[in-house]
């Protein structure tokens, strides 16, 4: 009885209040009012009080918003320090090691600063609005934090794992081709071991040593080979073929791992694809090369 007389007493309110953009729910319950009286103001006191909520929910949420907006990528004139952290310009200063007086000679591709979009100081892609819409992406929802690589698989925390015998275990990889063959890399603190589409490397090749050395050639190089395991899964090419993709990933695999051994692997062109392949076929000849004798009757 309490309850009626309250809402009856707000029924002078409703009639003469005038909300903008009023949930449809709100209005069709004030019709009621007018139409079948007193009795159906509880319902229409509830859905405008609903309403009213959520158009103060969403007043909120633009707020929040509006806090943490997109910003374009620029670097301070004063300090030179950019806006955004860019976790994979990794480089290596040699400065340190220069005598005194001399200049380092430019080499290398020519720096051009990043000028798109900036989220919380990480670059992101242009047009997205943050958080992401639920119904439309698959969490995380929020970029990682500044500093932290994203993408190929990796954690929130910007480092691949894999489960090994119900324990996770942290991995390095990378992607390597040869001639028509291909490879993927992964690595992980262990005795030596060196696996090939699960089986051991010397089966896989054929007990050749010339192709079993080339695929692990960047780690026995730097002595690193008993401090790995390597995991590999190659197609498509032939044996010899797959052991050079199996080289390249793996050597991208290492550079993940620790960048300062990037100049070691780059001098031994261990980092570079090699664009060698087989010529194809000439049309009406029968190889590549080969010509058909020229007939002049």
């Amino acid at each position: 009885m309490a309850l009626f007389a309250g809402a009856a007493a707000f029924v002078p309110c409703l009639s003469t209040m005038s909300t903008p953009g009023l949930d449809p729910v709100a209005t069709s319950a004030r019709r009621d009012i007018k139409s079948k009286g007193v009795p159906f103001v509880v319902p229409m006191a509830v859905a405008t009080i609903a309403a009213l909520s959520l158009r103060q929910r969403r007043s909120t949420a633009k707020t929040s918003r509006k806090a943490e907006e997109v910003v374009m990528g620029q670097i301070d004139p004063e300090t030179g320090k950019p806006n955004y952290v860019n976790p994979f310009e990794e480089r290596i200063d040699f400065e340190k090691d220069l005598p005194p007086g001399t200049q380092k000679d430019p080499s290398g591709k020519k720096f051009h600063p990043y000028t798109g979009p900036v989220y919380k100081k990480v670059p992101v892609v242009e047009g997205l609005q943050f958080p992401l819409d639920p119904n439309l992406y698959y969490p995380p929802l929020e970029p990682p934090e500044p500093g932290v690589k994203w993408g190929d698989g990796r954690a929130q925390d910007g480092n691949w794992y894999m489960d090994i015998e119900d324990e996770k275990v942290q991995y390095w990889q990378g992607v390597g081709k040869r001639k028509t063959a291909c490879a993927i890399v992964r690595i992980v603190k262990g005795n030596g071991q060196f696996i090939v589409n699960g089986k051991d490397a010397i089966q896989y090749f054929n007990n050749y040593p010339i192709w079993w050395l080339k695929a692990c050639e960047p780690l026995a190089a730097l002595s690193q080979k008993n401090k790995f395991d390597i995991i590999a899964k190659s197609f498509g090419g032939g044996v010899s073929g797959q052991a050079g993709a199996i080289r390249l990933a793996l050597a991208r695999a290492m550079q993940e791992y620790n960048f300062n051994w990037r100049p070691l692997m780059k001098k031994a062109r261990f980092l570079t694809r090699d664009w060698r392949m087989v010529e194809p076929k000439k049309t009406g000849q029968p190889k590549a090369r080969k010509k058909t004798p020229y007939h002049k009757r």
